[in-house]
């Protein structure tokens, strides 16, 4: 399984999170920050203090965390089942 190679906060709730297979992205953390267990991270200064231990995303030596499974989770994009029409050839 992937593991957080790196984390770095940044602007407007996100972070930057790479892997260690050198695949990296932004992560929007806006909606999960409403919520009760991420409320604390409205402050920007626990905010901004994000590490990791190749497992979570860790904030607040730990007592605020966001798995890897979580953030997969959270990057998944559902696409729309596609229909096909079989045509017949005559």
């Amino acid at each position: 399984m992937a593991r957080i190679a790196y984390v770095e906060p940044k602007y407007a709730n996100r972070l930057l999170v790479e892997l260690d297979g050198g695949r990296s992205f932004l992560l929007n953390m806006t909606d999960k920050i409403e919520t009760i267990r991420f409320n604390d991270l409205k402050d920007e200064f626990i905010f901004m203090g994000a590490t990791t231990d190749g497992n979570s995303v860790l904030w607040d030596n730990g007592r605020i965390s966001l798995s890897i499974s979580e953030i997969f989770d959270m990057t998944r994009v559902d696409r729309p089942q596609m229909q096909f029409q079989q045509r017949r050839i005559i």
